[in-house]
């Protein structure tokens, strides 16, 4: 039988205490990856202060020929 205890991977409080989500973050082509409470992950946003995507860098998908716009 094996057993898996699921914890913070920042402050180490066990899944039973508090709710423990997994989290993924990336940093140029690196992804990390781990588990969270609600207040480490409250602690970290805080402090590094993630901003939404680049206008740049957002994709339109347009799924049907007819909403492509055309040309006057």
């Amino acid at each position: 039988m094996r057993l898996q205890i699921v914890a913070c991977d920042k402050c180490g409080v066990r899944e039973e205490k508090k709710t423990v989500q997994p989290w993924t973050a990336r940093r140029g082509h690196t992804r990390y990856q781990g588990e969270l409470c609600e207040a480490c992950w409250t602690e970290l946003v805080e402090l590094f202060s993630p901003s939404a995507m680049a206008k740049s860098r957002h994709q339109i998908v347009i799924t049907s020929i007819d909403d492509i716009p055309k040309n006057p």
